[in-house]
């Protein structure tokens, strides 16, 4: 598949099937993601890959997080669509039932927050794409990271900073292509 139908074809899963997937593959999507660019190469990510019983705790309080901070947004913003609100939440208390979930890690820099954040966003994308590609699917998510003393606590990881849970797994629904907005882009200097 070429690099442009990859990034095309990306979606957020939200549902996965029940299959376990090999620990080599994912380590191998993981190696190859953090190829990514990082300030000053520091290559600043850290990532940690939860099954089993720290998983079903990692649900545990993504549903927390869903309860006392994410709910309260989707309230505002999608108030006339109780659909998203519901599925969202059907998502949180389950993580789509994901075989397994990889946690997404800045270490602290010299060069501060902002670039280690870049940093270990670009190995995100990374690894979502070549999940993609490898028949495989997953979810950015920030909503758990509200909670992130606990997630914290749960994985044995204390000198970092968490940025992201991502479920992953075999998709069971592949999500409709959502239309592009416009105006997304401008150009200064072209005659």
């Amino acid at each position: 598949m070429e690099l442009r139908e990859v990034i095309k074809k990306r979606r957020s899963i939200r549902k996965f099937k029940d299959v376990s997937v090999a620990k080599e593959r994912i380590e191998k999507l993981l190696k190859f993601a953090m190829w990514a660019p990082s300030g000053m190469n520091l290559q600043n990510w850290y990532f940690v890959v939860v099954t089993g019983n720290k998983k079903t705790k990692l649900v545990d309080i993504a549903k927390r997080a869903f309860d006392n901070y994410i709910s309260k947004s989707l309230e505002i913003v999608f108030k006339e669509h109780r659909s998203v609100i519901e599925d969202s939440k059907r998502f949180f208390y389950t993580l789509g039932n994901a075989p397994l979930v990889v946690c997404a890690y800045t270490e602290h820099t010299i060069e501060g927050e902002l670039t280690d954040i870049q940093a270990v966003a670009a190995a995100i994308e990374n690894f979502l794409l070549l999940l993609t590609e490898d028949g495989l699917g997953g979810c950015w998510m920030t909503g758990p990271v509200h909670l992130e003393t606990e997630i914290n606590k749960l994985l044995g990881v204390n000198d970092k900073k968490l940025q992201a849970v991502i479920p992953v797994g075999i998709p069971d629904i592949s999500p409709p292509v959502p239309k592009r907005k416009e105006g997304k882009l401008k150009w200064i200097g072209w005659d």
